[in-house]
C-alpha cells in the first residue's frame, strides 16, 4: 500500500510540475520532453521498434524526432495500449498452481 500511496504523491507532484511549466514557461514542448525523459529508455526504445523507426530512436531527445516519427510513436502507443487492456482482462483469475505434494496421512495414523 506503500508503494501505491507514495506512487500517487509522484503523481500529484509530476502534474503540479506540469502546470509549473505551461504557467511560468509556456512552452508545451518543455512539458512533452520532460514526459518523454521520465519513460524508461527500455520501453521507449521497445515503443520506437514497434512504430518502425528503429530502437535507437528511442535513447535520442524528443526534440530529435520529426512529426512522422511522433505520429508513428503515437499510433504505435495508442494501439499497444488497447491491447494491454485485453491482456489485463485476460490474465485474470485461472487455478492456482499447487505447492505441495498431497497429505499421505500414513505417518499420523489417519485413514482417507
Amino acid at each position: 500500500m506503500a508503494i501505491h500511496s507514495r506512487q500517487a504523491r509522484q503523481d500529484v507532484a509530476h502534474i503540479h510540475l506540469e502546470h509549473a511549466y505551461i504557467m511560468l514557461a509556456g512552452d508545451k514542448e518543455s512539458v512533452r520532453a520532460a514526459r518523454w525523459n521520465g519513460i524508461p529508455p527500455r520501453d521507449r526504445q521497445m515503443l520506437a521498434h514497434m512504430a518502425g523507426i528503429g530502437s535507437k530512436k528511442g535513447d535520442t531527445t524528443l526534440q530529435s524526432l520529426n512529426a512522422l516519427e511522433r505520429g508513428k510513436l503515437h499510433w504505435e502507443a495508442s494501439r499497444l495500449i488497447k491491447q494491454l487492456q485485453n491482456v489485463l482482462r485476460c490474465a485474470q483469475g485461472g487455478e492456482l498452481p499447487c505447492q505441495f505434494p498431497a497429505a499421505s496421512h500414513e505417518s499420523d495414523g489417519i485413514t482417507a
